[in-house]
């Protein structure tokens, strides 16, 4: 099944679209505030240039039906405001759901709303069974959004991914489709 690059998603405050390369600056502004990818497994990128490349990467992996990354824009002012994203896992029917907000939008309920939007997403249009997330254990920002969408923890993990050589623990979730 081909999912289109022209898909639009709604809610009563925001649309969801497939990223592009008008959302370098959004990515390279979130990622300049001091302490916004700790909890994140990947790291600031040193140019714009390498948010072309990733831009790059996920519009291909889209294509492919690998990963399906959305850029969370508000509806007024419309503005790009965070990406949300699902990617394939190994095991059959589970993906794993990601979301970031720009730091000067934090505290508005969008990374709710947005993967909200994107989890109904991922069980009728890619027919997920399981989707799966986690979030370093001082998160707890991210630890609010995930268990107001229904995540049921599975475990902590005290080596969830390393960052700077050492080891951030996480809370691991996931999300069956019967639930």
């Amino acid at each position: 099944m081909e999912i289109s690059l022209d898909t639009i998603l709604k809610t009563p405050k925001l649309s969801l679209r497939a990223v592009d390369f008008t959302d370098v600056d959004l990515v390279w502004e979130a990622t300049r505030f001091d302490g916004f990818n700790d909890g994140m497994t990947w790291d600031p990128p040193e140019t714009r240039e390498d948010i072309v490349r990733i831009t790059e990467r996920n519009l291909e992996h889209w294509k492919q039906g690998k990963d399906y990354v959305f850029t969370i824009e508000l509806l007024n002012p419309v503005c790009a405001i965070g990406r949300v994203g699902l990617h394939k896992e190994s095991e059959p029917d589970t993906w794993n759901i990601g979301f970031w907000i720009h730091p000067d939008h934090w505290g508005n309920g969008y990374a709710g709303e947005a993967s909200r939007s994107v989890l109904q997403f991922g069980f009728e249009a890619i027919g997920a069974g399981k989707i799966v997330t986690a979030h370093a254990v001082w998160n707890t920002r991210s630890q609010r959004v995930i268990e107001s969408l229904g995540f049921h923890r599975v475990q902590e993990n005290p080596a969830g991914f390393y960052k700077n050589g050492k080891p951030v623990p996480e809370y691991e979730y996931e999300l069956i489709r019967a639930r």
